[in-house]
C-alpha cells in the first residue's frame, strides 16, 4: 500500500514539475474560477428569481403581454425574459468565458469576434429552450391531470433535438478545413473497422484562430459516424495519439454511453420538473402567481432547477467518470499503445491548462472526466496487468 502510494505521488510530482511553474499557476487560477463560477451560477439563479419576482416585474411582465392568453404571447414573454435575463448576467459570462479564457493564455479571438459568437450559438439556444419552455406551460395547463407525460415526452424531444443539432453548434463557431492526411485517415478507417463502427468521414475544424483548447468527437452522419477533430489536436499530437484518442472517442460509441447520460439526464431532469410543478402547486396565488399553468412562474422554476441540478451534478459526474475509464480501456484494448493514450494525456493537460490531479472535493463536485493523473494511473496498471497475463500465457 505504501509503496503504490509512492508511486502515486511520484507520478503527480513529475507530471507537475513537466508541466513547469507557469502552466501549473495558470491550471490552479482555472480551477479557482471554475468554483467560483459554479457558486456564482446558484448566487445568480437565486438573485434573479428574486428581481423578478419580489419586485413584481415577472407578474407585470406578464399582464402587460397577456402572457396566458395563447401560445404565442407565453413564448413571447419566455423569449423576453430569457434575452432580459442574459443582458443582466452578461458581465459574468464575458469575465469566465473571454476574461479569463485571455489571461490564461487560451483566448485568440478579439472582443468583437468572441461576442459575435455567443450572439449566434445564444440566438439558437434560445430559441429552442424558449420553444421547449413554452410547450411545458402548455402542457401544464391543457393536461393538468396527465403533465407528467406530456413533461416526460417533452423532455425527450428536447434532448433528441439537442443532441442532433451539435454539429449545428460547431459549425456556427468554428469552420471546417480539408484533411490532408490520408495515411492517418486510413489508420482511422481500420480502427472503425475493427470497432465495428460504419466510419461516416473527417472533419476538421479551425478551432486555432479563436481558441488554443483542442479535443475531439464523434458525431452523427446519415448512416455513420464522423470523426470531428480540432485543429490543434492534430498539431499538438502524434499521428499515434491522435488514433488513441478516437479510440477513446470510439469507446464511448461501442458502449452507448451519450445515450445512457441522456437516459439518466432525462429521468433527472422530470423529477426536477415534478419537483418543480409541486412547489408551484403549493404556492398557489402567493404575491400574484397563479400555480403551475403561469408563465410568470418561470424565475422560480429556473430557481428550482438551477438547485436541483447543481445537487445532481454529483451523480452525473460520478457515473460520467466511470464511462471514462471504461472509455480508455476500450481504447487501450483496441490500440495496444498505452504510451500513445498517456501522450494525449500529457499534451492535453499542457493545452487546457489542467491540473493533473485536483483535490478530490472539487474532482467530485465539478469533474466530469476523473483526473488526468488517475486515468493514466489506471492505465498503466491495466497495461502491466494485461502484460502480466500475456508473459504467463507465453
Amino acid at each position: 500500500m505504501t509503496d503504490r502510494h509512492h508511486e502515486w505521488q511520484a507520478l503527480v510530482q513529475s507530471w507537475e514539475a513537466e508541466l513547469g511553474p507557469e502552466t501549473l499557476t495558470q491550471a490552479r487560477y482555472r480551477l479557482r474560477m471554475r468554483v467560483l463560477r459554479f457558486g456564482l451560477n446558484l448566487v445568480t439563479a437565486s438573485v434573479l428569481a428574486a428581481l423578478w419576482l419580489f419586485t413584481g416585474w415577472a407578474v407585470a411582465l406578464r399582464d402587460a403581454l397577456q402572457a396566458n392568453a395563447s401560445w404565442v404571447r407565453t413564448w413571447l414573454y419566455i423569449l423576453l425574459l430569457s434575452a432580459l435575463s442574459g443582458v443582466l448576467t452578461f458581465p459574468l459570462t464575458w469575465w469566465f468565458e473571454f476574461r479569463v479564457e485571455q489571461r490564461l493564455g487560451m483566448m485568440r479571438q478579439s472582443f468583437w469576434g468572441w461576442l459575435l459568437d455567443q450572439l449566434k450559438q445564444g440566438a439558437l439556444s434560445l430559441l429552442i429552450q424558449s420553444l421547449w419552455l413554452s410547450g411545458l406551460y402548455v402542457v401544464f395547463r391543457r393536461w393538468p391531470d396527465r403533465w407528467l407525460l406530456g413533461v416526460s415526452l417533452g423532455v425527450l424531444l428536447f434532448l433528441a433535438v439537442f443532441y442532433l443539432l451539435q454539429p449545428l453548434f460547431l459549425r456556427l463557431r468554428y469552420k471546417a478545413e480539408p484533411f490532408n492526411d490520408p495515411e492517418l485517415r486510413a489508420q482511422l478507417e481500420d480502427l472503425f473497422a475493427r470497432a465495428g463502427v460504419p466510419f461516416g468521414g473527417l472533419a476538421v475544424l479551425r478551432v486555432g484562430e479563436k481558441t488554443a483548447r483542442a479535443t475531439a468527437a464523434l458525431v452523427p452522419h446519415g448512416a455513420g459516424t464522423r470523426v470531428v477533430l480540432f485543429d490543434t489536436l492534430l498539431e499538438a499530437l502524434s499521428p499515434r495519439a491522435v488514433v488513441a484518442v478516437v479510440a477513446h472517442e470510439l469507446g464511448h460509441k461501442v458502449h452507448r454511453d451519450m445515450l445512457k447520460l441522456m437516459a439518466l439526464f432525462a429521468v433527472a431532469l422530470i423529477a426536477a420538473l415534478s419537483v418543480g410543478y409541486k412547489v408551484l402547486v403549493a404556492l398557489g396565488d402567493w404575491d400574484g402567481l397563479e400555480g403551475p399553468t403561469d408563465v410568470a412562474t418561470l424565475p422560480l422554476l429556473w430557481l428550482i432547477l438551477a438547485w436541483l441540478g447543481a445537487g445532481l451534478q454529483i451523480l452525473f459526474n460520478a457515473f460520467s467518470r466511470r464511462q471514462e475509464f471504461a472509455a480508455d480501456a476500450y481504447a487501450l484494448t483496441l490500440t495496444q499503445d498505452p504510451e500513445a493514450l498517456e501522450e494525449a494525456f500529457r499534451v492535453l493537460a499542457r493545452l487546457n491548462k489542467a491540473l493533473p490531479q485536483p483535490p478530490l472535493w472539487v474532482e467530485r463536485l465539478l469533474d466530469s472526466h476523473p483526473s488526468l493523473a488517475r486515468r493514466v494511473w489506471a492505465l498503466r496498471q491495466r497495461a502491466a496487468s494485461v502484460g502480466s497475463r500475456g508473459a504467463g500465457g507465453g
